[in-house]
């Protein structure tokens, strides 16, 4: 029996380790620099991408229906902001669970049938409550990748919302749960006068993507941007699957593609985190500085901190800014 239970035991970490999607030196053809993660890091980051780990996850942090929502660290209040055609309202999810992660519902306030757009709902009561609170149809969900703190709710959401369209890069392959629609480099969908295009950015996973939003009532209004874990304010999510040149070409990218202007919505409130990390690195990042000072403005206030604006970010981002050497050098890349 303990010679079964042994080779059960080892039959599940061989399997954990091949599904993980870590990457290694050894998994990338070009040889391109990437972190060195341990083995244990290796297993639990396939046991992360299980449906165990979604349902065990889901049963301890998502809010019940009939139970009020676990507050955030700074205790954020959902804010609502923008021009009348692209409307945006910041709902913080998941607590204190990783950090303090953002949902986002958009839709246009002119639109007779209220159709509504939602990012990342991992924690889903709570943004079905906000989207009944400002009388709105959701219609389409994007998924900005397959991470259980940014896709934990789709399935839920989608059982909630018939007819519903769960949208992820064209990259995801079976990670995204109640998954419809893939979008590619580029590739763009309407919902009413709403404009999505899907910006492909490996890096922290392989499948991340950047949905920029628009409005054709609104041609001038700056657009939105929703960026997941690839660009915070100050800095960028963790290097998982991707190799810092990957990562290097989808900063590269946004920097071309979006506009100033363009508003930066990331998936956590890291801002204040990032950006003492940025200035304590180079206290003449000036930017920098007086970008914290005004975060932490708003979190005394307890307002969200974003949006930044592409402006901005390539201005005093370590990350935005970086040569490729310096980049796998943030990563914590082995040269």
């Amino acid at each position: 029996l303990r010679r079964w239970g042994l080779l059960s035991l080892g039959s599940s970490l061989l399997y954990l380790w091949n599904i993980s999607t870590l990457s290694s030196r050894r998994r990338n053809s070009d040889n391109s620099p990437c972190p060195e993660h341990g083995p244990l890091l290796r297993i639990m980051y396939g046991l992360f991408s299980t449906w165990l780990a979604e349902r065990v996850l889901g049963h301890l942090l998502h809010t019940r229906p009939d139970e009020p929502q676990a507050e955030q660290i700074g205790g954020t209040l959902p804010s609502v902001m923008g021009p009348r055609e692209l409307r945006i309202k910041v709902v913080p999810i998941l607590g204190a669970a990783f950090g303090g992660n953002y949902a986002y519902l958009i839709w246009d306030e002119d639109d007779p049938y209220r159709r509504a757009i939602v990012v990342d709902p991992a924690d889903p009561y709570p943004v079905l409550r906000a989207a009944e609170e400002e009388r709105l149809n959701v219609e389409v969900l994007l998924t900005t990748h397959w991470h259980f703190d940014h896709s934990g709710g789709n399935a839920t959401f989608a059982r909630e919302v018939p007819g519903l369209r769960v949208v992820a890069s064209d990259r995801e392959r079976g990670r995204v749960p109640a998954l419809t629609e893939r979008l590619a480099d580029e590739q763009t969908i309407a919902v009413g006068r709403l404009l999505v295009t899907a910006h492909s950015v490996p890096g922290h996973t392989l499948g991340s993507a950047v949905f920029q939003i628009s409005s054709s009532a609104a041609p001038a209004a700056p657009h939105a941007a929703f960026t997941g874990d690839t660009l915070f304010c100050g800095g960028c999510g963790r290097l998982f699957e991707g190799s810092s040149l990957q990562l290097h070409a989808s900063l590269r990218r946004l920097r071309t593609r979006l506009a100033p202007n363009c508003q930066v919505f990331s998936g956590h409130e890291y801002a204040d985190m990032l950006l003492t990390m940025a200035v304590r690195s180079d206290p003449s990042n000036l930017a920098a500085l007086r970008k914290l000072r005004q975060v932490r403005d708003l979190r005394l206030r307890k307002q969200p901190s974003v949006p930044s604006t592409m402006a901005e970010e390539c201005s005093f981002n370590p990350w935005m800014k970086a040569t490729p050497l310096d980049l796998a050098r943030l990563c914590g890349c082995e040269m």
